[in-house]
């Protein structure tokens, strides 16, 4: 098994190559390359994470959605809300808040977990918003639309007009 592994490595890495080349390899190469090349995939498998489709109707009655829409992480507002939320995360398990970033270039995210390029764009097309738009929007665990926010905003802001919801009152009971 692990000749296998080490020769379909070789063969994977060298048809990479422009110009592949066949490798002779002795007996003690091969059982020395193994663990190289076990290595090699075991770093190229963990260091890409699978993108998810997500469809915002999965999450409802489950958690309430906060959507960031922008151009780029290199976009100034979207620069100044990461800055403003840094410090302030720790109420959004409390408030069963996904921070969902939807970005024109680069990966959009929730939670950190990569989603699909599609995920990304029938998001902007279901909320209006084009690529270079900024755009803050909390949905609620009924999946409407409860505020949009234009600019960066404060997550206390947020968290105001979350524990104002009468599903909010009921759970800090």
């Amino acid at each position: 098994m692990q000749r296998l592994v080490a020769i379909g490595s070789v063969l994977f890495i060298s048809s990479a190559c422009s110009t592949p080349q066949t490798i002779p390899m002795s007996h003690d190469s091969l059982n020395t390359s193994v663990p190289i090349a076990v290595s090699v995939i075991n770093s190229v498998a963990t260091s890409t994470q699978p993108e998810m489709t997500f469809n915002l109707s999965d999450e409802q009655w489950q958690h309430r959605i906060l959507l960031v829409f922008a151009p780029s992480e290199q976009s100034p507002p979207y620069q100044q809300q990461q800055q403003a939320w840094q410090s302030r995360s720790e109420g959004m398990q409390e408030r069963d808040l996904k921070l969902l970033e939807v970005l024109a270039t680069g990966a959009s995210r929730v939670d950190g977990q990569p989603i699909s390029a599609a995920s990304a764009d029938r998001l902007r097309d279901q909320f209006g918003l084009a690529p270079e738009d900024f755009a803050v929007i909390l949905v609620g665990k009924d999946g409407t639309e409860k505020q949009r926010f234009s600019q960066p905003v404060d997550l206390s802001d947020i968290f105001s007009t979350i524990d104002a919801m009468p599903m909010r009152q009921q759970e800090m009971l």
